[in-house]
């Protein structure tokens, strides 16, 4: 049988501890039915400092079942989510969690495994559990983990990482690829892909190259720019009108046009475009859709000027990188 531990604590998020014990309570029933037995595999528990109530962010309280005292034993610690509101918070936030980092350092001298999911990945660096090691977080808070953990190898680009018994995740989905990931370790591939089809959770890696440019391309604080640039997020196929665009916003096309460029160093056009292509990856990567479907979704005029902005951008067809990423992906 294999021990998790959940860590519980105030603020943490609910579906970080929830969702990987359901993966586990779905592997368990498959476990007992393909072998007809009353066999159970994972045993899940809470852990918080008092073994008591903790308040989940979303309102949802939770009863622990050991605390830190009682050091239960385990083949697998689950770090959630940390609520907060920006990065400044979640540092606070990280201060107040000192009880949690030493508990988790002792499991990391250990050589635990231990899964942690996007704002929680902070905990775990804390704790001294990335140190040498690659690892991903959620892509809104890339360049802070960079700047707080210049040992770890930081992979932006990727939803899910694997490195010597550290099971990061940058997404909730991904978190689920986590577990399905170590059940995979544990106890084979067949349980794994089983569990998977019956969640119906895709366990393969993903990207999160769209998101990371987003967040590279925000990093400033013009309320009418951000704004502008949600607008766009929400429908990059969106014809651009800059006086319709300048129009909704109150202000005049060279005003908006002049605080953009000031803030992104790009035009709103070239900034429409850069969400496009990578929307148009991102659907290569990860869809059956065909060029024309493609074409039509993002909004470019035709698939040979796609071809066009390919060959010059990347140096290949579209449908040569939709090979080639889906292959490296593959390995």
């Amino acid at each position: 049988m294999y021990k998790v531990i959940g860590l519980a604590f105030d603020g943490c998020q609910a579906t970080g501890l929830t969702s990987p014990f359901d993966v586990f309570n779905v592997v368990n029933s498959i476990w007992k039915q393909t072998r007809g037995e009353d066999d159970t595999l994972y045993e899940c528990q809470l852990a918080s400092r008092d073994g008591g109530w903790v308040s989940c962010s979303n309102g949802m309280r939770i009863m622990a079942d050991v605390s830190f005292a009682q050091m239960p034993e385990a083949d697998l610690i689950v770090i959630p989510g940390i609520h907060h509101l920006d990065v400044r918070s979640l540092l606070k936030r990280l201060a107040q969690l000192d009880e949690e980092t030493q508990w988790l350092s002792q499991y990391i001298q250990r050589g635990i495994p231990i899964a942690a999911n996007c704002s929680g990945v902070f905990l775990l660096g804390d704790a001294g559990g990335l140190v040498g090691k690659r690892a991903t977080t959620a892509w809104w808070l890339g360049k802070a983990f960079s700047s707080r953990y210049p040992a770890v190898e930081h992979c932006p680009d990727t939803m899910l990482v694997n490195d010597q018994g550290a099971y990061t995740s940058g997404s909730m989905t991904a978190n689920l690829g986590a577990m399905l990931a170590l059940v995979e370790q544990q106890v084979g591939r067949h349980l794994a892909q089983s569990a998977a089809r019956n969640m119906l959770i895709d366990a393969a890696q993903s990207t999160a190259s769209p998101y990371i440019f987003m967040q590279e391309s925000s990093d400033h604080q013009d309320s009418l720019v951000l704004a502008i640039e949600s607008q766009l997020q929400r429908d990059v196929s969106h014809k651009l009108c800059l006086q319709t665009l300048a129009s909704g916003h109150g202000v005049s096309v060279r005003t908006l046009s002049r605080r953009f460029k000031a803030a992104n160093g790009i035009s709103v056009a070239d900034y429409q475009q850069q969400l496009r292509f990578e929307q148009t990856k991102l659907l290569l990567e990860t869809t059956s859709l065909s060029l024309e479907q493609v074409v039509e979704r993002v909004g470019y005029a035709s698939p040979s000027s796609l071809r066009r902005l390919f060959q010059k951008a990347l140096g290949e067809s579209p449908s040569h990188y939709r090979k080639r990423v889906q292959q490296k992906g593959a390995h």
